[in-house]
């Protein structure tokens, strides 16, 4: 039987629990606060009313109060549940409603069990000891009350277990602590309800007291909830509501299992009528990309779009794949630009070549049947062409260099000595100069090549008489590396300078010519960056580049 100081101490607990639950009620905006306060206020009262069973003249009056008031501890244990992992809307309206009606129901016949007896078979009081205890024979709407309750526990526990085994981190650690919160209570209560504990006492609501109090502090002063899966659950959500690209979420065979509004825009159908059908059903492009992604097109309202199908695994914890979020980004506009300037760019250099080599051969018949005077002026249309030959030649260069993989390892030092060797062969009046390692591994494609010809070429064509290049090879440390292309030339105008860092040409400002362009492309398409110093000596083009690591 209790001891002379089991009331005293009940009286402590249910006291601390109505503070906690105040304090908690105080604080309701905080997520979780709300239904914790509930859960306090209802086990500090279960253990009021326990201890009022034994102590009381009023015995059976007190085991009815305390069995109406325990009903509702599983509900609020289930809301804690669903606010803490963003489960809000489970539980509104109609389905809270319906989990209420049974611990009313049960609640009324706790309080008409003489006229029935559906909850006590017998209701009796018996000496123990000094005290009166309540000995009742539980009848058949208890042990269904108890199977509800332990149904209400085992939903919040398996929503925690599912949302343990998806993540990881500081949201596993608070799933683990909440199903910690809720096994020692309700074993308590099951070593009670079947007479593994001293009878004539029931410690469960000692137990709710105690894990309310423990989820309270953690909540309030511990931020518990505050970083909870909810927000990020909702947050995800909203996001992908709001979302202009088609998302579909499909399970392991393919059969869709949710989308957002621009799918059911995309598959002209409602989310209703999508769910529970198989993704490459509804849109039959998809079969082919729907496990590896790539870029699809299709007729969609009599117009051919183009989309790139991305494809995302769903892994839960410990690497199960359970389904795949397939998002579509329409790139039509992309496609068909980039479809416009291919056949644009291989139209304009094939025609412009040949029509250049008719016009620069008529320029040299030309040339050989005037005078001195308009022989001058044959010469300039020659080298003009040239200059325009010159530049289409550049942009196949570019084009066919870019197509490379621009994650390919590269000597850059053997790639400086062979284009150091070329230039001083074209331009044998140059003094260029070269001072590199043996190796020197970057990280890039062919058209590296590319850009530091273009430099070099372009100190040298620029310059009035006889001209000094040296080039530089530099390991800056372990990821850079740092080429320097230095003249003694007139220098790059300023005009120049201003639109590569504008970035952009208009009518009143704009290059002259498309090699510090190139440059300009090649250098940051590799991971690089390049810098201009114009001063009075000349000028200095700084790049640097990626270097390649040991395992490259």
């Amino acid at each position: 039987m209790p001891s002379s100081f089991y009331l005293p101490l009940v009286l402590l607990v249910s006291l601390s629990g109505v503070g906690l639950a105040l304090f908690a009620w105080v604080n309701r905006e905080t997520p979780g606060a709300g239904p914790i306060a509930l859960l306090l206020f209802a086990a500090s009262l279960w253990t009021l009313t326990d201890a009022l069973s034994v102590f009381s003249l009023e015995t059976v009056f007190w085991a009815r109060m305390k069995l109406s008031v325990s009903a509702v501890l599983p509900l609020a244990w289930l809301l804690v549940v669903v606010e803490y992992t963003g489960r809000e809307r489970w539980l509104a309206g109609p389905r809270l409603l319906a989990l209420l009606v049974e611990p009313l129901v049960f609640a009324a016949l706790v309080w008409s069990n003489d006229s029935h007896h559906l909850v006590w078979e017998t209701t009796r009081v018996v000496r123990g000891g000094d005290q009166l205890v309540f000995a009742g024979v539980e009848g058949l709407a208890f042990w269904g009350h108890l199977v509800y309750a332990y149904a209400l526990v085992a939903i919040g526990a398996a929503i925690l277990l599912r949302l343990l085994l998806r993540t990881d981190g500081i949201f596993r650690s608070q799933s683990t602590a909440l199903l910690a919160s809720i096994v020692f209570p309700m074993t308590v209560n099951a070593l009670y309800v079947f007479d593994y504990l001293q009878p004539g006492v029931d410690p469960t609501g000692i137990a709710f007291v105690l894990t309310g109090t423990v989820l309270a502090g953690s909540m309030l002063r511990q931020h518990l909830l505050d970083v909870s899966p909810a927000t990020r659950e909702l947050g995800r959500e909203e996001v992908i509501e709001q979302l202009d690209d088609p998302v579909f979420i499909v399970d392991g065979s393919g059969t869709v299992v949710d989308l957002n509004p621009a799918g059911e825009s995309l598959l002209e159908t409602s989310a209703t009528e999508a769910i529970g059908r198989e993704l490459p059903a509804l849109l039959p492009a998809l079969e082919s990309a729907l496990d590896a992604g790539g870029e699809i097109s299709f007729e969609s309202a009599g117009v051919r779009r183009h989309y790139d199908v991305s494809v995302s695994e769903l892994d839960r914890a410990y690497g199960r794949v359970t389904g795949r979020i397939v998002s579509l980004r329409d790139v039509t506009e992309r496609t068909q630009r980039e479809q416009r300037l291919d056949v644009m760019n291989r139209l304009f250099r094939h025609n412009l070549r040949n029509e250049m080599n008719v016009v620069r051969g008529n320029a040299e018949l030309l040339r050989s049947r005037v005078d001195d005077e308009q022989r001058e002026r044959a010469d300039r249309i020659i080298t003009t062409v040239d200059e325009i030959v010159g530049r289409s030649d550049k942009v196949r260069t570019l084009s066919q260099s870019l197509e490379g993989d621009p994650s390919q390892t590269l000597d850059l030092g053997s790639i400086l000595r062979s284009i150091v060797a070329s230039i001083r062969s074209e331009y044998p009046d140059a003094r260029v100069t070269l001072d590199a390692p043996e190796a020197c591994q970057v990280t890039g494609d062919p058209s590296i090549e590319v850009a530091v010809v273009e430099l070099m070429e372009n100190a040298i064509e620029h310059a009035s008489g006889e001209v000094a290049v040296s080039v530089t090879l530099t390991a800056l440390d372990d990821t850079r590396v740092e080429v320097r292309v230095e003249d003694d030339g007139p220098g790059i105008p300023e005009q120049e300078l201003q639109v590569l860092q504008s970035r952009t040409e208009t009518p009143m400002e704009h290059g002259s010519g498309f090699g510090l362009w190139l440059v300009t492309w090649v250098v940051e398409r590799v991971g690089g960056s390049i810098e201009f110093d114009v001063g009075e000596t000349g000028t200095t083009a700084t790049v640097r580049l990626p270097r390649a690591g040991p395992d490259d």
